[in-house]
């Protein structure tokens, strides 16, 4: 995986990209506490304001974005 990190006064926004062409999912559930892998998708879901996918001919990027919040603006 190759990682790019963007900051601008309007967001933060990272992309990975892979060679992988199998669409992202959220990790399953049941995989239990003890998983050490997995919950990627689940976080960024969870935290981004924004997220997608572009697809390519020999893999993917998956991005997502936090846009800072003003200050009194709860999180």
């Amino acid at each position: 995986m190759t990682p790019n990190v963007e900051h601008t006064p309007d967001a933060l926004t990272v992309t990975v990209w892979d060679h992988c062409a199998d669409p992202p999912a959220p990790a399953d559930v049941q995989r239990g506490e003890g998983a050490e892998s997995g919950r990627g998708l689940t976080i960024v879901e969870a935290c981004a304001d924004e997220w997608g996918v572009r697809h390519f001919p020999y893999g993917k990027a998956v991005c997502f974005s936090v846009v800072p919040k003003a200050n009194g603006d709860e999180a």
